[in-house]
């Protein structure tokens, strides 16, 4: 079981059971049980918002939990994504609460991705329990991700839940979090090297401690594509960390007034939105 948090490693096989309950204790009267051990319950405090589970239909091979998260996480806190292993396509996914929940049946439903229509319903399930190894999708990834401690949880505190709009998929993503040093060969380079859609434009803008900006698309489909695949991607360049983040902007097209002339396939320029590290 893959546990999201800070990008470490997480969980031991075992029987772990992870749903946000309220007022549930570990049956052996211990701590939190995180697998390894036995079957008692994750415990969680009281005042813990219960946990809503969906069900996603149409994820092609080479979508996987991150890829999926990458998504969701834009409309809410996600707990845990499960691959089913026996009918291939299908997703479990434990939202935090009832609104992440009904932001993703909202904006998610019906969305494109990797030429497949995502349809999401609500499951009968009250949590996604874990029990024992998880399976291995065809990429290599594991099915069963946790995500309760993620770094990238955009509604964790209400001061990062305020830096966000719920809008529908649009052809303009907006981009966030990327060091002053890189420019927009980077980022096109970046996307190019990862196998996303190339942009027909790029508008960058330089704040006080971030590089940010907008990335037009030809169409919606193709600015999902690159959030599934290049949202939260983090590594190193030439000594200098990175991570790109992004978002949809709701935009039908990139203002007028940002739209650059053409460069390396896309367009360049600065200007644009801003943003944060933190975002």
């Amino acid at each position: 079981i893959r546990i999201m948090e800070d990008g470490m490693r997480g969980g031991r096989g075992g029987g772990m059971r992870g749903g946000r309950g309220r007022g549930r204790h570990n049956s052996g009267g211990g701590g939190p049980s995180h697998g390894g051990g036995g079957g008692g319950d994750q415990w969680y405090n009281d005042d813990a918002p219960a946990p809503v589970v969906l069900m996603v239909h149409g994820l092609e091979p080479k979508m996987n939990p991150m890829r999926l998260f990458n998504i969701l996480c834009m409309y809410g806190d996600v707990n845990k994504i499960k691959f089913l292993m026996t009918k291939k396509g299908i997703a479990m996914v434990e939202m935090k609460d009832i609104k992440a929940a009904e932001n993703v049946l909202r904006y998610v439903n019906r969305m494109n991705v990797f030429g497949s229509q995502l349809n999401v319903s609500h499951s009968k399930h009250r949590e996604v329990v874990i029990y024992g190894p998880p399976g291995v999708l065809d990429d290599g990834s594991e099915a069963v991700q946790v995500f309760i401690r993620s770094r990238f949880l955009r509604y964790a505190t209400p001061q990062k839940a305020a830096k966000n709009r719920q809008v529908e998929a649009t052809k303009v993503l907006h981009f966030f979090a990327l060091p002053l040093e890189y420019d927009e060969d980077f980022l096109l380079k970046l996307l190019e090297d990862k196998g996303c859609p190339t942009p027909t434009s790029i508008s960058m803008h330089k704040s006080e401690v971030c590089s940010a900006g907008l990335l037009e698309f030809e169409n919606a489909d193709e600015a999902t594509d690159t959030v599934a695949i290049a949202n939260h991607l983090q590594g190193n360049h030439k000594g200098i960390r990175y991570i790109l983040k992004l978002a949809f902007t709701g935009k039908k097209s990139m203002p007028t007034g940002d739209k650059p002339n053409s460069h390396n396939g896309a367009s360049a320029t600065s200007g644009g939105d801003g943003g944060s590290k933190d975002d």
